[in-house]
């Protein structure tokens, strides 16, 4: 009788345990529910403490974790983007961005930005968050965090949308990336890469969460919604907040 308990206790749980993630799904992170290892020929490789990915085995430190068993909830694996596929940004590296801003105050009923069902499934408080356009963020609506949630960029504005210098001209601030700005719909957002371009020339656009006061930081008495300048990824060292969720 023991033996018998025994056997139907190992089929109890390995049918509830996750197959192999498919090439470039997400395989771990913190909040994921789903499989742990990867399809033959890629390795679940860390990125952030909110993200690892199924990426071909020659690239990356390869994470070594062991399926968890999951008795209700099964994550769908996500299909990589194709021709946006992005390429993680260079911590150092400066690009041109433009600026945005969404929440609760916004014109299009977004609601609160500064919540905990963000894509990336954290918010901040106190301390800026923005949402970064889907080059950068690393995945599409609906496939939950991406590579570039938790990464901190120093954002600096310096025009207006027509090309004419803010009176604020050269305001910085720290963000940190707590959501997606999805590139279906939104041209602002729809960057090719991160070589690509949207229409002020920007390679990344962040969308400044309102509720964060990252907004009012950075465009300040400007008199401004939407502003164009540079973004460079930096150390969250230099980021002011605590991260919650």
């Amino acid at each position: 009788m023991i033996s018998y308990i025994l056997i139907l206790s190992a089929a109890a749980f390995s049918s509830t345990a996750y197959a192999a993630q498919a090439a470039y799904a997400q395989c771990g992170g913190k909040g994921f529910i789903g499989g742990t290892t990867c399809v033959s020929g890629y390795s679940c490789t860390y990125s952030n403490d909110y993200y690892s990915q199924c990426l071909p085995s020659a690239s990356g430190n390869a994470v070594t974790t062991k399926a968890t068993a999951v008795a209700t909830t099964k994550v769908a694996s996500v299909a990589p983007l194709k021709s946006s596929t992005p390429v993680k940004a260079s911590s150092g590296t400066t690009y041109k961005a433009s600026f945005t801003q969404y929440g609760s105050t916004d014109t299009w009923g977004s609601g609160n930005c500064n919540v905990a069902t963000t894509a990336c499934g954290f918010y901040t408080s106190p301390g800026y968050s923005a949402a970064v356009s889907q080059n950068e963020f690393g995945v599409g609506p609906g496939a939950g965090a991406g590579p570039g949630c938790g990464t901190c960029w120093k954002l600096t504005a310096e025009t207006d949308s027509s090309g004419n210098s803010l009176t604020n001209a050269g305001n910085s601030i720290v963000v940190q990336v707590t959501n997606l700005c999805p590139a279906s719909g939104n041209p602002l957002c729809a960057q090719n890469g991160l070589t690509g371009t949207n229409q002020y020339g920007a390679n990344l656009n962040f969308d400044l969460c309102i509720d964060s006061g990252a907004s009012a930081a950075l465009f300040g008495n400007s008199g401004v919604g939407l502003a164009v300048g540079s973004a460079v990824q930096v150390d969250c060292s230099q980021w002011s907040g605590k991260v919650v969720g």
